[in-house]
């Protein structure tokens, strides 16, 4: 055979098995991310966190078990997801666009139209419900998320009923939304944290606002839980799966494994 046979040859075997590799690296990442997605208490077995960080944390344990991330250390387990997750959802790809999007949410969020969007959601007449849209929202794009949250909520108010996320309107207003906003903060610091676009020192401040806001106005564990899925169906609407998000809550509430069992508010 000729030299130009086993040249080619060479190559194509190097190409296959590159090509092979890369498959089953992307097959040991899917296998890695179901198996993950089915654990609502993913705990990472290297972590050395003590129980008062681990509390801190917990903020945010159900966003972290509907991605299949770890409970209990800055560490998520899905690092080779954060880069979709937080530039193609987030819209977060450096440094600033972090601090920005955690700043906003911590200052402004979904509380700053849950109000407004209370108020409206009594009303039965569309007219009046623009009326409080229209006195109160500083801006368009205000005014264009004030009335989508209204919509959402709409749309889903007897799903979280049947749920037993609420059993009321008044619960809405008992529960509100600062679980929504102070859960997804605890996450992002903790994958802006594991993409090197904030420091870990710095992550543990946000999660540390997190849970302060939590915990001035909310009284429970469960009670998080329900004001995470009222903010989650206002964000989304029927595509929010509250039944899977209202089931997740469910099993983080009884889990022995889980923190909110393991450690008190």
């Amino acid at each position: 055979m000729s030299y130009e046979f086993y040249i080619m040859s060479g190559i194509a075997v190097f190409v296959g098995c590159t090509w092979l590799y890369r498959k089953g690296k992307g097959a040991y990442m899917m296998v890695r991310k179901i198996r993950s997605a089915f654990k609502v208490v993913n705990i990472n077995p290297a972590s050395s966190l003590a129980d008062e960080q681990y509390k801190k944390l917990a903020v945010g344990a159900l966003y972290a078990s509907q991605q299949g991330v770890y409970q209990n250390s800055i560490k998520t387990g899905i690092d080779y997801e954060l880069p979709q997750i937080l530039g193609e959802w987030w819209g977060i790809k450096n440094s600033q666009d972090a601090r920005e999007k955690m700043d906003y949410l911590l200052e402004k969020g979904f509380r700053y139209y849950f109000p407004y969007v209370w108020q409206a959601f009594l009303l039965s007449d569309p007219k009046q419900q623009d009326e409080v849209f229209q006195q109160y929202m500083e801006s368009q794009e205000d005014y264009d998320k004030a009335v989508s949250q209204l919509q959402n909520l709409e749309e889903t108010y007897d799903e979280l009923l049947e749920n037993k996320v609420i059993s009321s309107k008044e619960d809405l207003k008992r529960y509100g939304v600062v679980g929504w906003d102070a859960g997804r903060v605890c996450f992002l610091a903790r994958a802006c944290c594991e993409m090197c676009y904030i420091t870990e020192e710095e992550a543990w401040q946000y999660i540390d606002r997190a849970y302060d806001l939590a915990h001035r106005e909310l009284a429970s564990w469960h009670d998080l839980a329900m004001s995470y899925i009222i903010g989650r169906s206002m964000w989304g609407g029927k595509k929010s799966y509250n039944s899977v998000m209202k089931d997740n809550a469910d099993k983080l509430l009884s889990d022995e494994k889980s923190p909110w069992v393991r450690l008190q508010w």
